[in-house]
């Protein structure tokens, strides 16, 4: 028979083995549940997180898009015009008045949304583009740059014109930029006109001379 001490001793030690396996499994139970609540929390975190950057990604890209809209909503009410650009500081215009003050009044409208609308859109290279836009035309309708040349000054205006134009239907689309080009100079010689780096083909019209 077994002794009473011995007994005893294997009963306590196999009670320590049972309690501390429990105190174990009850260690790495729980914390699998808090390793688990953790991922959990961070992985809420972080999808609200990108759902809050996808919101205001998408508040920007239509303020812009709305911007970019009005602007080349400006710029269609100029390129009817662009023939007179260079009688807007003339007394005597060789086209007419009326088109000429239209044009002035195109200019204006064009300039101004510089100030508003322009400042809707984010990215400094298209700002940089439209308020050279505005410079060329300043420069041609009321410096007279480039007197002399007076198609290539149209066809200068138009072009860059155009230039901005599909820099603005860029943004719309959320599609990369044209590529850069330095815009002309129209106190240069020569009657060449500038032309536009990229152009969508569905622009090619030759009934004005682009």
């Amino acid at each position: 028979m077994t002794d009473l001490p011995e007994l005893l001793a294997q009963t306590a030690s196999a009670l320590v083995g049972t309690v501390a396996g429990g105190a174990i499994a009850l260690y790495v139970a729980r914390w699998q549940t808090l390793r688990t609540a953790e991922i959990q929390a961070r992985t809420t975190t972080a999808q609200e997180n990108a759902a809050v950057q996808l919101a205001h990604s998408l508040r920007v890209h239509e303020r812009e898009t709305t911007a970019a809209r009005a602007l080349l909503e400006r710029l269609e009410g100029l390129y009817q015009w662009l023939p007179s650009l260079p009688d807007v500081a003339e007394d005597h215009p060789v086209l007419s008045e009326h088109a000429r003050d239209n044009c002035s009044k195109a200019m204006q409208s064009v300039r101004s949304g510089m100030n508003t609308d322009l400042l809707m859109i984010t990215d400094p290279l298209v700002r940089d583009r439209y308020r050279t836009l505005v410079g060329l035309l300043h420069d041609i309708g009321w410096r007279g740059a480039g007197q002399g040349h007076r198609e290539r000054q149209i066809r200068d205006a138009r072009n860059y014109l155009r230039h901005i134009q599909h820099t603005l239907e860029s943004v719309i689309d959320g599609a990369p930029l044209p590529r850069h080009a330095a815009p002309p100079r129209p106190d240069r010689p020569g009657d060449e006109a500038w032309l536009p780096p990229d152009l969508p083909p569905h622009w090619t019209d030759p009934a004005d001379g682009s």
